[in-house]
């Protein structure tokens, strides 16, 4: 998700609001505030609100849900005077160039930096990586109108931004930074899109990089704006942010003139019509606005109102379809106004008890130092038999895995917590883990399902008895009933050193020390003990 910082002053003052209610309000726009540091805010905004990629047009849409300015933008256009003569053999290449003026402009530092972050932001994102739309930005004063965008060989030599001698498009695409990352977006063509003005000075190279002699510093009053594209309705959608985000920084926008074999004028700024649908906002937001209240809401989410008819503004391009309203309503409204409704019911929820019950044992598990680990329920193969030398004619493998590491199904929990140990043999002594979590194991029906309780205790005093006595606290505590432990052999521990567990006259686990081939295998240089005990089966016999 892009993200944009914003000088927490300066948006204070252009949304004419104190600190404390601009920050409040932010998330209210629907957007995330990832830090508040000293003097700024970082925010994190939905690709498909690239309007928000500045703190221009953020400051816009909070002095609409404040109150302060609702209603449709106005935004004017006039002609500049400019033309560009558009090179037919790059209908192949880049096709579209649109282009746009702004005048009286008086940008600070940070202004340029906010627009230069826009125009990335927009290279990223609707301009895929600059390969479908890419925006130039150059000083007007230091253009001589007409342009020509035109196709010119690898040979063509000009002088790109930040350098100091001229380079030959070849030497650009293949020495240059922006040359090595944005080359692909040209393909295999021959001839290269070029901008350039009646003197022949080279304002870009499109969409790799500007000429240095158009570039824009502090001292810029008057901005050109040139978008090429592979997609005319892209690069039009770009021009009209870049264009109005350059309005709300006190600019005057010109339009150009853009001399195809049917010319037309760019930008067009006017705002798109979307039908309003009372009832489908009504049912969406599940509120019972009236019709006054949807008009204002919108108002405060920057749209006018006309009748059944909603003006948007030219850089809302996220706004397709009637149902999209309902969101702005419920913005414009305050998304912290409305109220939870919890429908009537004959039969309230409640806590699935087998949850709870699962809840219990983690509880007590944590309560006696435990840390908790959530594994993969599918495994490799080589830790859930060969490294304990199990045989493993009833694995339940995946058809067609994406990875060997993940192609069987566990049927024990203490592979996969082995596995999380042989990676942490850097890490302090004891480790004491536990897990909670399903394993498989193959039945009748074709496969079983159930929960067990996993846990595992490494260092170099780790005992049988020491892990029986954490079983036999957890059995306790969780059902109330007495462990007996009888000596039998398990393919996890050592023989010997392991034993079933009954609760009842029932079978419901195992307890041991991990047999030393397996701690081997595991990489693991200190004794482990553990058991695993089935929670499914003892919430059964507790019913």
């Amino acid at each position: 998700m892009p993200v944009v910082r914003l000088d927490t002053a300066r948006l204070t003052r252009m949304v004419g609001a104190g600190k404390k209610l601009v920050v409040e309000r932010l998330p209210y726009l629907g957007l995330d505030i990832e830090s508040v540091e000293k003097g700024s805010i970082r925010v994190e905004y939905s690709p498909n609100r690239p309007d928000f990629g500045s703190d221009f047009g953020i400051a816009r849409a909070l002095r609409g849900i404040l109150g302060k300015e609702v209603g449709l933008p106005s935004y004017s256009t006039r002609p500049s005077g400019l033309s560009v003569e558009v090179d037919g053999r790059l209908s192949r290449v880049r096709p579209y160039i649109a282009c746009a003026t702004a005048t009286g402009l008086r940008l600070s530092d940070e202004d340029i930096r906010q627009i230069i972050a826009l125009q990335e932001d927009l290279h990223n994102g609707l301009g895929r990586r600059r390969r479908k739309v890419a925006v130039g930005l150059h000083d007007l004063d230091k253009v001589r109108p007409p342009l020509s965008y035109h196709g010119m060989k690898s040979s063509f030599k000009f002088r790109p931004l930040g350098q100091k001698r001229e380079f030959t498009i070849r030497s650009i695409l293949d020495s240059t930074e922006e040359g090595r990352t944005y080359g692909g977006a040209l393909g295999g063509t021959r001839l290269y899109p070029v901008i350039s003005d009646s003197n022949g000075t080279v304002l870009s190279f499109p969409p790799i990089i500007n000429g240095d002699a158009t570039k824009v510093s502090g001292k810029t009053k008057r901005m050109l704006i040139e978008v090429t594209s592979t997609d005319r309705k892209a690069g039009d959608d770009v021009l009209a942010i870049v264009a109005t985000t350059l309005a709300e920084a006190g600019g005057k926008v010109g339009s150009a003139l853009v001399k195809y074999t049917r010319p037309r004028t760019t930008p067009d700024l006017s705002p798109t019509e979307v039908k309003l649908d009372q009832a489908m906002v009504r049912r969406v937001i599940g509120l019972d606005l009236t019709s006054r209240q949807i008009a204002d809401s919108l108002e405060r989410s920057r749209m006018g109102v006309r009748g059944t008819r909603v003006q948007v503004p030219r850089y809302r391009i996220d706004l397709l379809h009637p149902v999209d309203l309902s969101e702005e309503v419920a913005l414009g409204y305050g998304t912290d106004r409305i109220g939870p409704l919890y429908p009537a019911s004959e039969h309230p929820g409640s806590f699935d008890q087998f949850e709870q019950f699962l809840d219990r044992a983690s509880t007590i598990m944590s309560g006696m130092g435990m840390t908790e680990l959530m594994t993969y329920e599918l495994v490799d193969e080589d830790s859930l038999y060969s490294k304990f030398a199990r045989e493993s004619s009833r694995k339940i493998s995946v058809q067609n895995p994406r990875s060997s590491e993940h192609s069987v199904l566990r049927d024990s929990l203490i592979p996969t917590m082995m596995s999380v140990l042989s990676a942490n043999v850097k890490a302090e002594y004891p480790q004491r883990v536990y897990e909670i979590g399903r394993v498989y194991s193959r039945s009748k029906g074709g496969v079983k399902e159930s929960w067990k309780l996993g846990c595992l205790i490494a260092h170099s005093q780790a005992t049988y008895s020491e892990a029986k006595m954490h079983l036999e606290a957890t059995c306790r505590t969780l059902a109330g009933k007495e462990v007996v432990a009888t000596a039998s052999g398990h393919w996890s521990f050592a023989p010997g050193r392991s034993a079933v567990v009954r609760i009842g006259k029932e079978e419901l686990g195992v307890v041991g020390e991990v047999r030393p081939e397996a701690l081997s295998a595991f990489r693991v240089n200190v004794p482990i003990s553990g058991f695993e005990l089935d929670l499914s089966a003892l919430r059964e016999q507790l019913k």
